[in-house]
């Protein structure tokens, strides 16, 4: 975005406010995952006219890259210094609840903690109920959406080796991987594979 102005922002409350803050260009970020929400705004080569505090709600306006006016959804700032940064998630399924968003530069997930051994689980409907395992891959980390409200943890693989019941669109997944860091064993169920090429990524499913 080119010639932005930021606004301060309340809520039902219909205010003439001058703009808090004048910026020549900006990167802006919006979309979805799983049943989320985000949009964010990253401001540089700007001049703060006003107060700009974080934690408080924030509008812009300015142009795309086709020189349209355009206006996006409320903020949160989420930072301030060395550049403002204004962000925005919300849970489709879960009514009036938002939260702030990071500007999505590279990932849409956050590393957690480094995973080894990672294994995925089979509960074989037999008699005595016997779990098979199937190694999907010696490396990964556990993950975290990078927005959300609440965020989505997951597990993503470096090259993987997956089952045929382990690719993209499978759902109800189960792996158990042991934790770098500790030597600690987690197990964590309900995942769908969102991508099984590497790295691979499995995310928990959202409750209805």
């Amino acid at each position: 975005m080119t010639d932005i102005q930021i606004f301060p922002y309340f809520n039902s409350v219909s205010l003439e406010v001058f703009p808090c803050l004048e910026a020549s260009e900006g990167r802006h970020a919006f979309g979805g995952f799983q049943g989320m929400a985000y949009e964010a705004l990253e401001v540089h080569d700007f001049r703060v006219t006003g107060e700009l505090s974080v934690g408080a709600t924030y509008i812009g306006v300015g142009r795309n890259e086709a020189s349209e006016q355009r206006q996006t959804h409320w903020m949160y700032c989420t930072q301030v210094s060395p550049h403002p940064v204004f962000g925005i998630s919300k849970n489709h399924r879960i009514p009036n609840v938002s939260g702030p968003a990071p500007f999505l530069e590279t990932s849409l997930f956050v590393h957690l903690e480094p995973l080894r051994n990672i294994v995925g689980l089979n509960v074989t409907p037999v008699t005595h109920h016997s779990i098979s395992e199937f190694r999907l891959g010696e490396e990964g980390e556990l993950i975290s959406s990078a927005f959300g409200t609440p965020n989505i943890m997951g597990v993503q693989v470096h090259s993987p080796f997956l089952p045929p019941h382990f690719l993209t669109g499978a759902r109800d997944l189960v792996i158990a991987a042991e934790s770098e860091r500790t030597g600690q064993v987690m197990v964590m169920q309900h995942l769908t594979c969102l991508r099984a090429s590497a790295p691979a990524i499995f995310v928990q499913e959202e409750s209805s």
